[in-house]
């Protein structure tokens, strides 16, 4: 999920590249009868939008696009604050970025300790890492997952996301223009 403070969610889906003549504001039914052929293809590109407070967000239903392009992730920051979280089963990534620019990175996907932190400002989470039990300096996580650990640090710059949102309510959706 891609999240960018400031801006609204249309402006999210515009940065990101959504082809305008797919977006609109669908209930859960309508979302799944347009898109659930492309909802499990890798290349389908379908996501849904929404707001928290004055965060827009974006869920990647059947792409990676911020993931596998991290300059994305930055340049839809441009201006304001951008935070990227993944996670599947066992990996999870964190990425942080202002104004156009990555600044602090965490993959549990490239290794399995709290390593080799990339961007402009690596260590611009560690008190907040410290805070709830991991050490950046020897690359231990604490007691919470890599999961849990990259959640919390979202929820302390203020990402948020109403679980109906994803479930219940109609939201935004569109479809990205492939890369």
């Amino acid at each position: 999920m891609t999240f960018v403070k400031g801006i609204t969610a249309w402006q999210l889906l515009e940065r990101m590249g959504a082809d305008a003549a797919t977006v609109a504001v669908r209930d859960q039914e309508d979302f799944h009868d347009e898109f659930e052929s492309l909802l499990f293809e890798t290349d389908g590109y379908v996501v849904s939008a929404g707001q928290w407070g004055n965060w827009a967000w974006v869920w990647e239903h059947s792409s990676w696009r911020c993931f596998d392009d991290p300059q994305l992730f930055s340049d839809i920051s441009t201006g304001s604050a951008g935070v990227f979280l993944a996670w599947g089963e066992g990996p999870a990534e964190f990425m942080y970025a202002e104004d156009g620019q990555l600044l602090s990175a965490f993959s549990w996907y490239a290794t399995t300790e709290l390593r080799d932190l990339v961007g402009g400002a690596p260590s611009r989470f560690d008190s907040e890492l410290r805070k709830h039990g991991a050490d950046p300096d020897t690359g231990d996580y604490g007691p919470l997952t890599p999961r849990e650990l990259y959640l919390r640090l979202a929820e302390e710059v203020g990402v948020g996301l109403a679980a109906n949102d994803l479930l219940t309510e109609p939201v935004l959706s569109a479809q990205l223009t492939p890369p």
